[in-house]
């Protein structure tokens, strides 16, 4: 995959991410705030609510390209099963940064879960159709 083409889907999926997870804040489907994070590491503590959502959108940026890079890797296998495992990875890693255990993984930690979910077979689904479509005219 061309690296603009890497960037343009990370940068599209990371910016649904990050909205997603106001969304999701905003009207209480999660109890948690994803802006914590500056808070807990000190990283401008003190600074306006938009730079830490900018923040938040470079970790998630950084996240989906990790993903995307592991989607590459294994583009050939079903894009439905390597999307839900990891999706389920990302997920209880996410769960266990923000409370530090498993113990609170409950019934309000699925909406987050589907959210995780839908974006990486997303994620997946683009892989796959690049490869198929776009690149393919290129190899023959």
């Amino acid at each position: 995959m061309k690296g603009t083409h890497f960037l343009w889907i990370s940068t599209a999926h990371a910016l649904v991410f990050t909205s997603i997870l106001g969304f999701l804040h905003v009207f209480k489907f999660i109890k948690w705030h994803p802006l914590n994070w500056t808070d807990n590491f000190q990283i401008f503590p003190h600074s306006h609510v938009s730079i830490k959502w900018m923040l938040t959108f470079l970790i998630v940026f950084f996240i989906i390209n990790i993903v995307t890079g592991l989607f590459l890797l294994v583009k050939k296998m079903p894009a439905i099963a390597t999307s839900i495992v990891v999706g389920f990875a990302v997920w209880l890693l996410l769960e266990w940064a923000i409370y530090k255990n498993f113990s609170h993984i409950k019934w309000h930690s699925i909406p987050m879960l589907t959210v995780i979910l839908l974006i990486c077979r997303a994620l997946a689904e683009t892989i796959v159709y690049y490869d198929r479509t776009v690149y393919d005219d290129e190899r023959k």
